[in-house]
């Protein structure tokens, strides 16, 4: 059975988008591995964001596919 590789991305999503963003992203297959939240000042008023490491599994022939041109992976392990 051939070695199982992941491709990792970050993503920085503002609380108005999280739950949205993590359901499409879902649906193409990549999962949540981690979430931090920070706050961020915007126009006098305090914002929440979450910076946000998913994983989707690859297979070797498919390690030199890109991405869906909205996010930029970080590599593949």
């Amino acid at each position: 059975m051939p070695e199982r590789s992941w491709r990792y991305m970050i993503q920085v999503l503002t609380e108005m988008e999280l739950q949205r963003e993590l359901d499409d992203l879902g649906s193409a297959g990549w999962e949540l591995v981690t979430a931090h939240w920070e706050e961020f000042s915007l126009g006098g008023r305090m914002h929440m964001q979450a910076r946000c490491i998913l994983k989707r599994p690859v297979d070797v022939l498919d390690e030199l596919d890109e991405s869906d041109g909205r996010y930029e992976p970080v590599g593949i392990v």
